[in-house]
């Protein structure tokens, strides 16, 4: 009991600091912000530190099983409540070569349990039965380090791409939730078993799940989210009025919503005559969109 009380101890300070490092983060982020882009200026923050409270509470209750599942659990709800810049409700129907990017992600999902798996049985072939809660569950945490180039999907300019970045989050942390319940919970052969299913399960489903959605242009999270990809109906554009609002967009282009502007100028752009994709290119180019070679 003497050494309980310290490790409890230590369980709260560490989850607080975590989580008062990620209210941080994500405060300072939201200062950067338009105050009037898209309607959320105090939507933002998510009520700031106050909408932090209930999973620091959810990962107070972790931390009595295991320090490192709080922490993990911290750090993906904050990758979750993470939103692409400049942020809008509408989202244009995706490219090719964003359908690419995101298929990506998806690829690395099928091909990765080749190389997590074996470092996950070996982690836990390698315990006793002695071992603690908090030293199985690191072993299961261990093969995320192969999953860290996903992160690099929060640099993209694509919300179709950011969002499907956090999707293929969401499913490697259910991955490694069930790695960590197989190795803590009853017997070798009970937790083979619930580890072989229920991670072979979430491997095949998930990513099958991510690729469908990607071919059909679409996004659990981004639905979730309140968010809406046009379509490319109504990505159709009443071309003689498109042509007007690109030329008066090209005689003032100091456009506050800079993301309305992209947005109208790239479905000029699919949708338009030779003319209209020349104005709309223009357009593009002045606000930063069009790569120079």
């Amino acid at each position: 009991m003497d050494g309980v009380i310290p490790l409890l101890w230590l369980a709260i300070i560490v989850v607080l600091a975590v989580a008062m490092f990620a209210i941080f983060s994500i405060n300072s982020g939201n200062k950067n912000d338009s105050p009037t882009a898209s309607g959320r200026s105090v939507k933002q923050s998510n009520q700031g530190w106050k909408s932090w409270i209930p999973f620091i509470g959810i990962a107070l209750v972790i931390a009595f099983w295991t320090i490192w599942g709080a922490l993990f659990f911290l750090i993906f709800i904050w990758l979750m409540r993470f939103d692409p810049k400049p942020y809008s409700k509408e989202i244009p129907f995706p490219t090719d070569a964003e359908k690419k990017t995101a298929k990506r992600l998806y690829t690395w999902l099928i091909l990765s349990p080749f190389i997590t798996v074996p470092i996950f049985i070996l982690a836990a072939l390698n315990f006793s039965y002695s071992a603690s809660t908090n030293e199985r569950v690191i072993s299961a945490l261990i093969p995320l380090i192969f999953h860290a180039p996903l992160l690099f999907g929060f640099t993209t300019k694509s919300p179709f791409v950011f969002r499907h970045t956090q999707q293929a989050i969401f499913l490697v942390a259910l991955r490694a939730t069930t790695a960590s319940l197989a190795i803590s919970i009853g017997g070798p052969g009970d937790g083979f078993w619930f580890f072989i299913i229920g991670n072979g399960v979430l491997w095949l489903s998930g990513s099958l799940l991510g690729f469908d959605q990607i071919i059909h242009g679409e996004c659990l999270l981004m639905e979730r989210k309140g968010e809406k990809i046009l379509s490319t109906e109504s990505a159709k554009v009443d071309l003689p009025q498109m042509d007007k609002e690109l030329e008066e967009m090209l005689k003032s282009l100091n456009a506050k919503d800079a993301l309305a502007a992209k947005t109208k100028a790239l479905n000029a752009f699919r949708a338009g005559t030779p003319e209209t994709k020349k104005r709309a290119l223009e357009v593009l180019s002045k606000l930063g969109e069009v790569e120079e070679f």
